[in-house]
C-alpha cells in the first residue's frame, strides 16, 4: 500500500528521499510530478525529459536508447526508501504487457562456445513482490546525468536483453501526461482522526453512524486481480486502485421497553453474535474462494454470487492482505478461527428523576477497507469492501 508525495518536495529537500516508508509492513511511496516540478526548456516548452531520480508514477514513461524505445512503468519496491532507487519494471506494451521484467539468475548462465559467459534472457512474468530477481536498482550513468543504467538488486542477477535498455548504460527517459490513472493525494493513515472515533450523536433509529474516512492509499494493479480479466487489460483500464480506511458505528442489538411508562425493566441483557470480518465484492457479501487452497498462492481470493450462476471474484495480494490485518490488529482487533464473537453483557439504565427508558441500542465499531478501481476519468468504482468489527469497542445508546 502506497502513499503519494509530490516530486517538488524531494527537489527542495533531497534528504527526505532517505526517510523510511510509512509505518507498517508492505508500505511504499509513489511520486507525483506536480506543477512545481515542471521545467521549461530553451524553446519555451515544457521539458518532457526526466532529469533525475526518483521517477514519477503519474506519468507515462518511455525509455530510449539509440533508435530504440520501450514503454514501461517504474514502481518503487515496497519497504524501501526512495533513495534506494529500487524499482519493479513493468512492461506497458507488447505480449508481456502488465508483467514484470526479471533478472537472469547466476545459476542459469552457461559457458559460451568462445569460453565467455552466456547469459540467457529471462522472460517477463507476473509480479511477485518478494522475488528479488524482479527488483532493479536504477542509477545515473554519471553524477547529475539524465541518463541511467539498471542493475539487479541481487548481485548474482543479470538484467534481461528485453526490454533492450536494461543491459545498456546511458538510456534516457521521457514522460507524457497519463490520463488514465489520475493519481491524487494519498497521505496514508490519519492516526489522530482514527483515535477520536466517529461521532455518536445520531438518532437511536439509525442502524449506523456517519462514515468517517481515516486513511487513504493507492495500490498498483499488480497487487489486485479481477476474476476473468487479463493482466494486460487490467493495466489498460486501471493502472492504480484506491484504498480507503473508513470508520462507523454499526448496530448489533436493540431493545424496546414494552412497559408503557418506561419505569420498569431497569436493565437490558445484551446477547448478540457479531462476525469478526465480512467481505463484500461488487456490493454482495463474499465467501472465501476455493483458489486459496493452493500452496504458495500469492493472492487471497473472494467471490460473491448474483443472479443465476453469476459470480464476481477479486484477488488481493498477500502483501495487501497482510497489511490490512496488521493495521487492524495494532488497534486491538482480534481474529480467530471462529467467525463470530458472542457479545453478552448487562446494561443498567442510569436515567435521572425516576424516569424510565423507551429504547436501547448497542453499537460496535467497524473499520472498513474500501478498494476502488480508478477509471480513465479519475473517478473510482467500488470493487471490494473488507469490514473488521472491533468487539472491544462497543457503545450503548438509550432513549
Amino acid at each position: 500500500m502506497y502513499v503519494t508525495r509530490p516530486l517538488s518536495v524531494y527537489r527542495r529537500s533531497p534528504q527526505l528521499l532517505s526517510l523510511p516508508p510509512p509505518e507498517g509492513p508492505n508500505s511504499g511511496y509513489l511520486v507525483l510530478h506536480d506543477d512545481e516540478s515542471v521545467e521549461i526548456n530553451c524553446c519555451g516548452c515544457e521539458d518532457n525529459v526526466v532529469r533525475g531520480l526518483p521517477f514519477p508514477q503519474n506519468k507515462d514513461l518511455t525509455v530510449g536508447y539509440g533508435s530504440d524505445d520501450d514503454a514501461v512503468a517504474f514502481i518503487p519496491v515496497l519497504n524501501q526508501p526512495l533513495s534506494s532507487n529500487q524499482y519493479h519494471v513493468i512492461r506497458r506494451r507488447g505480449r508481456h504487457k502488465g508483467e514484470a521484467c526479471t533478472n537472469t539468475r547466476e545459476e542459469d548462465t552457461d559457458i559460451g562456445c568462445c569460453g565467455g559467459k552466456s547469459i540467457p534472457n529471462a522472460k517477463p512474468k507476473p509480479l511477485d513482490p518478494s522475488d528479488i530477481y524482479q527488483q532493479f536498482r536504477i542509477l545515473p550513468k554519471e553524477m547529475g546525468s539524465s541518463r541511467f543504467f539498471a542493475k539487479s538488486v541481487d548481485p548474482d542477477g543479470f538484467p534481461p536483453y528485453f526490454p533492450y535498455f536494461l543491459r545498456r548504460k546511458g538510456w534516457s527517459v521521457r514522460m507524457s501526461t497519463l490520463d488514465r490513472n489520475q493519481l491524487g493525494e494519498a497521505s496514508g493513515l490519519n492516526s489522530s482522526l482514527r483515535a477520536s472515533l466517529p461521532g455518536f450523536d445520531f438518532p437511536l433509529s439509525h442502524d449506523c453512524s456517519e462514515v468517517v474516512c481515516v486513511g487513504k492509499w493507492y495500490c498498483p494493479f499488480m497487487f489486485v486481480k479481477e476474476g476473468g480479466v487479463k493482466l494486460k487489460d487490467q493495466m489498460k483500464y486501471s493502472m492504480y486502485y484506491e484504498i480507503k480506511l473508513e470508520q462507523r458505528w454499526e448496530k448489533i442489538f436493540d431493545s424496546v421497553n414494552e412497559n408503557a411508562e418506561g419505569k420498569k425493566n431497569p436493565a437490558v441483557f445484551v446477547d448478540a453474535f457479531v462476525q469478526r470480518e465480512v467481505v463484500y465484492v461488487g456490493g454482495q457479501e463474499a465467501v472465501w474462494d476455493e483458489r486459496n487452497a493452493g500452496a504458495g498462492d500469492m493472492f487471497v481470493w473472494f467471490k460473491s454470487f448474483h443472479g443465476v450462476g453469476g459470480e464476481t471474484s477479486v484477488g488481493l495480494s498477500m502483501k495487501v492482505f497482510e497489511r490490512m490485518k496488521w493495521e487492524q490488529e495494532r488497534v486491538g482487533w482480534v481474529g480467530g478461527d471462529e467467525g463470530q464473537v458472542r457479545v453478552e453483557r448487562v446494561e443498567e439504565f442510569g436515567g435521572r428523576g425516576g424516569g424510565g427508558w423507551k429504547g436501547f441500542s448497542c453499537y460496535v465499531l467497524v473499520e472498513r477497507f474500501v478498494l476502488k478501481r480508478m477509471s480513465t476519468t479519475g473517478s473510482a468504482a467500488g470493487l471490494l469492501a473488507y469490514d473488521f468489527k472491533h468487539t472491544h469497542q462497543i457503545r450503548r445508546k438509550w432513549e
